[in-house]
C-alpha cells in the first residue's frame, strides 16, 4: 500500500511585527519631511534678512554725510589763532565747548581737510575763515609773538571791519606784550586782555564774554 505524502506547513505571518515595521518607517518619514521644511524656513529668511540689509545701511550710513555736509557750509563765528606748541590743548578745548554751545568755531588744524596738501590750498581755506567769523580769538601763551603764522593772522584781521577782537593770555605771561606784524608794531599791553590759568577756566571766560558780545 502506498503512503500519501505528508503535506508541507504553511509559515506562520507575524501580523504584529509587520506593523511595528510600518509605524517605524512613517515616523522616520515624518521626521525627515519636519527636518526638510525647517531648513527650506531657516534658508528663505535668511535670504529675505541678507537682502534686506544693505538698503538699511545705506540709509543710516547717509545721514552722518548731510550733518558733515550742513555743518562744512556754515559760516563760522569764531577764529582761533594760536602758537601749536604751546597753546593747542587750550584751542583744542575751547574749540570744542564753543562748538556744543552752538558756536561755529574754526581750528585750522581740526578744520582744514587733510586733503589740502598745497600751502597755498591751506592759505585759502584759513584766510576764508578769518574772513567770514565775526570773533578773532587771540590765546597768548609762551613764544605765540615768535610764530609767524600767528603774526600774519593778526595782521589780516586787524584789516577787516568786521571782527571783534579778545585776547587771552595765559597768567605765566606779563601783560606788556609787542608782536612785530613786519608793517607795524602791535602793542597788546595797551589793550584790554584777559588772563586765564587752565583750559577749562578760559571757555568759561569765552561763553560768557562771546555770549553778551553777541547778543549785546
Amino acid at each position: 500500500m502506498m503512503r500519501s505524502p505528508t503535506p508541507t506547513p504553511t509559515p506562520t505571518v507575524n501580523n504584529s511585527g509587520i506593523s511595528f515595521v510600518l509605524i517605524v518607517a512613517a515616523i522616520i518619514v515624518s521626521i525627515a519631511v519636519a527636518v526638510i521644511y525647517l531648513f527650506y524656513t531657516k534658508n528663505k529668511n535668511k535670504k529675505v534678512s541678507t537682502f534686506s540689509e544693505p538698503k538699511s545701511t545705506t540709509t543710516l550710513g547717509r545721514q552722518p554725510k548731510i550733518e558733515t555736509s550742513d555743518k562744512a557750509s556754515r559760516p563760522f563765528d569764531v577764529f582761533l589763532c594760536y602758537k601749536k606748541s604751546s597753546g593747542k590743548d587750550y584751542a583744542d578745548h575751547l574749540k570744542a565747548g564753543l562748538e556744543e554751545l552752538g558756536l561755529h568755531t574754526f581750528q585750522d588744524c581740526k578744520d582744514i581737510p587733510q586733503t589740502v596738501d598745497t600751502e597755498e590750498g591751506w592759505a585759502c581755506d584759513r584766510d576764508k575763515a578769518l574772513e567770514e567769523s565775526k570773533f578773532f580769538v587771540l590765546i597768548m601763551t609762551p613764544g605765540f609773538d615768535l610764530s609767524r603764522e600767528v603774526s600774519n593772522e593778526i595782521r589780516m584781521a586787524r584789516k577787516q571791519i568786521n571782527k571783534t577782537f579778545v585776547y587771552f593770555r595765559h597768567r605765566s605771561m606779563g601783560r606788556n606784550i609787542v608782536v612785530n606784524l613786519g608793517d607795524e608794531v602791535f602793542d597788546i599791553g595797551k589793550l584790554e586782555q584777559v588772563s586765564f590759568e587752565s583750559k577749562e577756566e578760559l571757555l568759561r571766560l569765552a561763553h560768557n564774554i562771546l555770549f553778551n558780545t553777541k547778543t549785546s
